[in-house]
């Protein structure tokens, strides 16, 4: 986790935003996975898709020591049950971010998520709302500030924690323009 974390949640899209949280915060909120599809770098082209990978429950601590930052945009789903042994186009299209964008019912998937430098930007789409709360609690330390759940489920500001501190925050994918002002 970064030293801060700023975040909104939008309740149709059953989306959050965030910057501040890596992939290594969020291993821990994949304990009752069997593993993650993941797509390192670009989303690739129709002549030339991106390469994915399967990891299993595992295999993903390892990936808490890599520089997940450095590979530039990411993109991950969890699954439960067998190990995926081929991706389905729609799988593929969806973490290309050309299909669309819903937690995945063919991996039996809780999160579908999109970064870019990881902890820069993180787009998590859900499938139930106790999934998020218990990710959050995971991730949030209580160094950072207190996140109303509540408040952040009906989705109506975007909040910014810092230092033992919770500030309203205006809701947008322009990290840049917050995180320019705020650090």
């Amino acid at each position: 986790m970064r030293h801060y974390l700023y975040i909104w949640h939008d309740p149709i899209q059953r989306m959050l935003v965030a910057s501040g949280i890596e992939f290594k915060d969020v291993i821990p909120a994949l304990r009752h996975a069997d593993g993650i599809v993941l797509r390192r770098g670009s989303a690739g082209t129709i002549k030339k898709p991106a390469a994915f990978q399967t990891l299993g429950r595992q295999q993903l601590p390892a990936l808490a020591h890599e520089d997940m930052s450095a590979w530039g945009s990411h993109a991950w789903a969890d699954w439960r049950g067998a190990a995926p042994a081929s991706l389905d186009a729609d799988v593929a299209a969806t973490l290309d971010h050309r299909g669309p964008l819903a937690p995945l019912p063919a991996l039996r998937s809780r999160f579908l998520a999109f970064a870019h430098d990881d902890g820069w930007y993180l787009k998590l789409l859900y499938a139930a709302w106790d999934d998020v709360t218990a990710l959050l609690a995971d991730v949030i330390p209580p160094a950072l500030g207190t996140l109303d759940l509540d408040a952040l489920q009906r989705g109506g500001d975007g909040y910014w924690l810092q230092d033992g501190t919770l500030q309203v925050e205006l809701k947008t994918h322009d990290i840049d323009s917050v995180l320019n002002r705020r650090l």
